[in-house]
């Protein structure tokens, strides 16, 4: 029987952990990962408490929160052939493991349903599923993303352009426990949604010209992806200052190898250039 892991990750969620973990331990999975990425609340030890068959993966290192770094080290403390990624304050109603079981496919990756209006609900956005062959072969998340946001919507571009489908489990199986942004952004730089949205669309459009179009679900090299975020972040907060301020250009240089002839290698550098200024037809409170 294919094997599943829940993955789940806490920072200052205590409250919402000790309502959504007994629902997680209630479907069975083959194994469940906690992933304490510092939490103030000490929410590894309750957890540890309450629930000893729960692995509890300890992070410790880093004041902020990053959700992808978090994820990829549940993910890499899992054995389970499937990971499922549920955020502390998703809710899961019984019967959903089974309904899961009965129904994945290796050809697909697996999100909430959408809403009859068509839309996504943001608040169970994040809750998916995919194997572990293809998250590993992908890189797991970006972990240049930090601040609220992105990584998800980041792997599922790359986990579709790598040949897989979108498969869409009962939307009814799935409910987040509601609250404020002030939450999404207590542990990040950035506080603002809005400019933390600009720089996410921004970071990964640049990124998608930026990467070889014969791998698209392959991530660029580290540095790359760094120096990006880092030009994007810095440009956005400063149309965010001052939006009257003109913005200059800003380059972002991608180097490839490619073999040429027998035994020849010749170095193609790529050098694009991307503007991140006012759009004029939108007002400056829209």
């Amino acid at each position: 029987m294919t094997s599943i892991a829940f993955i789940t990750t806490c920072k200052s969620r205590l409250m919402h952990v000790q309502q959504t973990l007994p629902m997680m331990v209630a479907q069975a999975p083959d194994e469940i990962i906690f992933v304490d990425y510092g939490c103030p609340q000490q929410s590894g030890a309750w957890v540890q408490a309450h629930f000893p068959g729960v692995k509890v993966v300890r992070m410790d290192d880093d004041p902020g929160f990053c959700a992808a770094r978090a994820r990829n080290a549940g993910a890499a403390a899992s054995t389970s052939d499937w990971l499922c990624f549920i955020d502390a304050d998703v809710r899961t109603a019984p019967g959903w493991l089974a309904w899961l079981r009965d129904h994945l496919r290796t050809d697909a990756y697996w999100r909430a349903a959408r809403l009859p209006d068509g839309t996504r609900d943001r608040e169970t956005w994040g809750t998916f599923l995919c194997t572990r062959a293809s998250f590993e072969q992908l890189g797991g998340f970006d972990e240049v993303f930090r601040g609220w946001g992105g990584e998800d919507a980041d792997l599922y571009q790359r986990l579709g352009a790598s040949g897989l489908h979108e498969q869409n489990y009962p939307l009814a199986f799935v409910s987040a426990i509601s609250h404020g942004d002030h939450l999404r952004v207590l542990h990040h730089d950035n506080k603002d949604m809005r400019l933390q949205w600009a720089i996410i669309n921004a970071y990964r459009d640049i990124k998608a010209y930026a990467s070889d179009p014969a791998s698209k679900a392959q991530m660029l090299p580290q540095e790359t992806r760094q120096s990006i975020m880092d030009q994007v972040t810095s440009r956005v907060r400063q149309l965010g200052a001052n939006p009257q301020v003109p913005l200059p250009a800003f380059k972002v240089n991608v180097s490839r190898d490619k073999l040429i002839g027998a035994g020849l290698r010749l170095r193609t550098t790529a050098s694009l250039v991307f503007e991140i200024a006012l759009d004029p037809k939108k007002r400056q409170d829209d």
